[in-house]
């Protein structure tokens, strides 16, 4: 059975996410550009920031997973309950 996420991808044509991945392409391009031209020391305090908010972000998703209730999941479909 497939899941709601299946379908939404499944509506997002291939042309589309091509011309949304070229769209943060450039914008990854244009903004490490931008950063580089201020100078080495903006460059690696940007590093740094970056660093500490991926781990953070990491971080607490690890933890809201893991501190989350069994009770309230939702099932996964590829797991096949038994009839009653």
């Amino acid at each position: 059975m497939p899941s709601s996420a299946d379908a939404l991808l499944g509506l997002l044509h291939p042309a589309w996410q091509a011309l949304i991945a070229g769209c943060l392409l450039v914008v990854t391009v244009l903004g490490v550009w931008r950063l580089a031209g201020r100078g080495p020391a903006r460059m690696t305090n940007a590093v740094f920031v970056t660093g500490f908010l991926i781990v953070a972000v990491t971080a607490l998703g690890t933890l809201a997973v893991s501190c989350s209730d069994p009770q309230t999941r939702l099932p996964r479909s590829d797991i096949r309950t038994p009839a009653r």
